[in-house]
């Protein structure tokens, strides 16, 4: 009766590949690297010989995760990586178009990106089992902290960047890279909790906030991607909720999205630099290796706005991947921010960074590889796993004598 009684206990497996997490456990060192990993990541305007603090940091810590064998990488991933570099460098040298800051972004792609990726991997691993060191108070409070470095104009941490206006974005360079980072965590503490109601409330507010302070229009896709696919029933409260966030999203980018502000993001900003990548594919498919964007909107007759010296990047992910690679950069995406190659639960969990990356560059981002690989490993559940995760045969109960149903 004992096994019996065990095997009608055994929980089922959820569908969206959230694992069992374990009880509390202390806090050891390689949750300290973590946060001392995104800490550092966080600080983008102070650096040292060029470098990032985070990107440093980073390519020192994996060699000993390498060294402890702890880093799940599939086939998919190593293929895809190894076409894009090669056919990357080989337009890079081969291709005789002029080029602005190739060999930074050779180190980038080569070394530091594929650090962050390998990092994500161990630690979305790792959270199978274990609770993240940090959770929704924790990065409330860093938000707040944030806040108070641009408030306080505090040097070094903070610079005032022009073209961000009133956007809180602290001690990122960018508004959209201080949107991803704190969507991000928020979405790793999420897919750990049970995904129930107080969480989906702790979750939606925490990425309102967000949006308020970062005037990023790309959270709230995001967060609705994230309550359609990871949150199991309550109907009636995702259709209020998508509702409430439409309503907000209208009340606040109304301006931005009709009128001449919308034609300026067609005619000068996002659509004439889409249309113009477009044509680029077109002449030459293969590629042309890193450092041509920002030489080619640099001298270009067509000045697009955001686009040009500084800005290694069009805004599409995909698209500026293509400009590098052709179709190779293009299946580079695929497998790494869309999960090609990496199986159903995978690619769920990682469809709103996919979604981001449409209309943001965020595959230049570290922040974004980090979780990209954190969720990659995160999602993956061993043979094993699901073999013992199947349900319990149904086993026929005694019937009750009583009209009260049945006995325990």
């Amino acid at each position: 009766m004992s096994r019996v009684a065990l095997q009608v206990s055994r929980p089922r497996a959820s569908s969206s590949g959230a694992s069992t997490i374990g009880p509390q456990v202390r806090f050891d060192l390689a949750d300290a690297v973590l946060l001392v990993l995104l800490l550092l990541s966080s600080i983008q305007f102070l650096k040292i010989g060029g470098a990032q603090l985070g990107q440093m940091f980073a390519v020192l810590v994996l060699p000993v995760l390498l060294v402890r064998r702890r880093i799940p990488v599939g086939a998919w991933e190593i293929w895809a990586f190894a076409l894009f570099v090669g056919f990357a460098l080989s337009t890079t040298f081969l291709s005789g178009y002029p080029r602005f800051k190739a060999a930074e972004q050779i180190v980038k792609f080569v070394f530091v990106m594929p650090a962050f990726y390998l990092i994500g991997r161990y630690y979305g691993a790792r959270a199978r089992t274990r609770p993240l060191p940090f959770g929704y108070v924790a990065i409330a409070g860093f938000l707040a902290f944030q806040y108070a470095l641009q408030y306080l104009n505090v040097p070094v941490l903070y610079e005032k960047v022009d073209f961000m206006q009133n956007a809180i974005h602290g001690s990122f360079k960018e508004r959209n890279w201080f949107a991803a980072f704190f969507f991000l965590t928020a979405y790793a503490c999420f897919l750990q909790s049970p995904r129930r109601i107080p969480d989906v409330v702790k979750f939606v507010a925490l990425a309102l906030v967000v949006t308020l302070l970062s005037e990023s229009k790309t959270v709230l896709i995001a967060c609705a991607i994230v309550i359609l696919l990871q949150v199991r029933g309550y109907f009636f409260a995702k259709v209020l909720t998508m509702a409430a966030g439409a309503a907000f999203y209208l009340y606040m980018f109304t301006r931005e999205l009709t009128g001449d502000q919308l034609q300026v993001r067609l005619q000068q900003e996002r659509g004439l630099a889409f249309t113009e990548s477009i044509k680029l594919v077109g002449r030459d498919w293969i590629g042309h290796g890193f450092g041509f964007v920002e030489h080619y909107f640099s001298h270009s007759a067509v000045a697009v706005r955001g686009l040009g010296e500084g800005t290694s990047a069009v805004f599409c992910a995909p698209l500026d991947l293509m400009l590098v690679a052709g179709p190779i950069g293009l299946l580079a995406w695929a497998v790494f921010f869309a999960g090609l190659g990496q199986g159903r639960r995978a690619m769920v969990m990682l469809a709103p960074i996919a979604a981001w990356s449409l209309i943001n560059p965020m595959h230049q981002s570290e922040t974004s590889y980090l979780f990209v690989g954190y969720l990659a490993s995160f999602a993956f559940v061993p043979r094993a796993a699901r073999r013992n995760a199947r349900p319990a045969p149904y086993v026929s109960r005694p019937r009750s004598i009583f009209p009260s149903g049945h006995t325990r």
